[in-house]
């Protein structure tokens, strides 16, 4: 009971400060946004290129670059956004798992909290100079969500498995 209430503080401390990053990113305008996005993608590119021995330097590969970083950076927005989420619903759904009954409710609920989220999240961009609200944005983080309450699901599975072989 005391490690069920431990790891209960643990993923709620963890949910609080997701939500606070979630709320500072659509915080920032369109600009911070697109810079920070473009870092990422950049900082990605640079990986990649060094692990196939190309240093990315040089006319062609900052062509490459350049090329990559424009198509790329919608991707990784997009995939941040499914992340975000994904965090949100495991956290969200292993506390369900350990203090509510029956499983189905639970599920239920925690995607009716992030899609909720999601859509508050857009609801705060839409105010932000430069940003925009997007149904498909509260679809891939809902997406996402389901994917944390899957995960979750998947994991359970595995343990018991373990648990009676």
């Amino acid at each position: 009971m005391k490690s069920k209430k431990i790891y209960t503080a643990g993923a709620i401390l963890l949910l609080t400060g997701l939500y606070i990053a979630i709320f500072c990113f659509s915080a920032e305008d369109a600009e911070e946004s697109s810079n920070l996005s473009r870092k990422v993608t950049e900082f990605i590119l640079r990986i990649y290129y060094r692990s196939i021995g190309n240093t990315g330097s040089g006319a062609q590969g900052g062509e490459y670059v350049v090329v990559w970083n424009y198509a790329l950076e919608k991707v990784i927005r997009k995939l941040a956004h499914f992340t975000e989420y994904l965090c949100m619903g495991f956290l969200s759904y292993s506390i369900v798992v350990l203090w509510y009954k029956p499983l189905w409710k639970g599920r239920f609920l925690v995607l009716l909290q992030i899609f909720i989220s999601a859509g508050l999240d857009e609801f705060h961009q839409y105010f932000v100079p430069g940003r925009y609200a997007s149904v498909k944005d509260v679809l891939i983080d809902t997406a996402g969500g389901a994917a944390g309450i899957f995960l979750i699901m998947m994991l359970r599975k595995i343990k018991q498995a373990f648990d009676y072989g």
